[in-house]
């Protein structure tokens, strides 16, 4: 009997792969959650924003947010409106609930002053240092930190201001 080799190497090949060993996933193991969604006050995105978050790895994750808001001004009747695009790449290390996180990115948004009638955008700079808490086998996540800005170009386009500002933020949301 004469065989082909290309079937001989393709028999061989299927029961190889066939008798490989397989691992199943533990059935009691938390499914991976690698996006997330919350609501951040006084954080990257101003006053308010929502955001997305998409875990690259489990360690870098990647963040869309906005936000919309009008401002009173202190001292006349003038009100500013704000929207702002947080866009930024966060390092989040280790393991467990309690974890520690870094964040850079930008703030691309606009300003538009009623009374004016003007409007006009802007780009700051904007960073994270602060803590996560992400239960692990749990939707719920909570973030607080240091949330600095650096505005730059005209002054009185600049958000928050022109130069460094620090400034607080949280978050609750969920992950999926």
């Amino acid at each position: 009997m004469h065989c082909p080799v290309g079937i001989l190497a393709c028999t061989s090949t299927l029961l190889l792969a066939f008798a490989l060993p397989t691992y199943a996933q533990d059935a009691t193991a938390p499914p991976a959650r690698h996006n997330a969604a919350y609501f951040e006050l006084f954080g990257n995105g101003g006053a308010f924003s929502i955001n997305y978050e998409r875990a690259v790895t489990p360690s870098l994750r990647l963040r869309v947010g906005a936000a919309s808001w009008t401002a009173q001004s202190f001292w006349s009747d003038a009100e500013t409106r704000f929207a702002t695009f947080p866009l930024m790449l966060h390092v989040v290390p280790g393991r467990g609930a309690h974890r520690f996180e870094a964040a850079i990115g930008v703030l691309p948004g606009q300003r538009a002053r009623q009374d004016l009638r003007e409007s006009s955008g802007f780009v700051s700079l904007t960073g994270l240092i602060g803590y996560r808490y992400e239960p692990p086998g749990r939707r719920f996540v909570f973030r607080a930190g240091v949330t600095p800005f650096y505005g730059f170009g005209d002054p009185a386009i600049a958000y928050p201001d022109d130069g460094f500002m620090p400034s607080l933020g949280v978050s609750f949301g969920a992950r999926f």
